[in-house]
């Protein structure tokens, strides 16, 4: 069996934390059409970190 989870994933704290910036700007940030969807386990929201860096450097070009 292969799975795709190599990358780390967070809930949205951690991902707040991990960026600096608010919970209400990672709220933000999900609302554009482009940025990385979250992983949804039954009631645990996860976000690929890797997937969101990515998105910021392109954001930013």
């Amino acid at each position: 069996m292969v799975t795709t989870e190599s990358t780390p994933k967070a809930r949205p704290k951690q991902v707040a934390e991990h960026f600096s910036i608010s919970a209400m700007t990672l709220w933000r940030w999900a609302q554009n059409p482009d940025f990385p969807k979250p992983l949804k386990r039954g009631g645990v929201v996860l976000y690929d970190i890797a997937a969101i860096e990515n998105w910021l450097e392109g954001a930013q070009q």
